[in-house]
């Protein structure tokens, strides 16, 4: 044995023929494999979703609720009341988000406008 044993286990498996066994084994590889990117494509295999995804989809709800209730004429209290949990969450969302994804605060009056930049 050399001193390259890595080497010499490498060339020992290909003269027993054991790689021409393996599945798969001379064929073209896949276009799924050969274009993207492997992270990306693992994450979505895995059916992974971020916390920070997760919360967006949550505020997106809550917006579209509270534009709702706001059209139902309710009460103001509770609308406000409602607009600063929204608020408290997309704090949290700013902390963990990337930069360029960060949102503003929600505001009473442009509810509907502030749900169109959460779409």
């Amino acid at each position: 044995m050399s001193r390259d044993w890595l080497g010499d286990i490498v060339s020992d498996y290909g003269k027993d023929n054991k790689s021409n066994r393996l599945k798969g084994f001379g064929e073209p590889l896949s276009s799924e494999v050969l274009n993207g990117n492997v992270l990306d494509r693992t994450i979505k295999n895995a059916n992974y979703l971020p916390e920070w995804i997760a919360l967006q989809h949550r505020i997106r709800d809550q917006l579209s609720k509270l534009l709702i209730t706001q059209k139902d004429g309710r009460p103001t209290e509770e609308i406000l009341l409602q607009v600063e949990a929204i608020n408290q969450q997309i704090r949290k969302y700013n902390t963990i988000c990337p930069p360029p994804m960060q949102k503003m605060k929600v505001f009473p009056d442009r509810i509907e406008a502030h749900l169109n930049q959460w779409l």
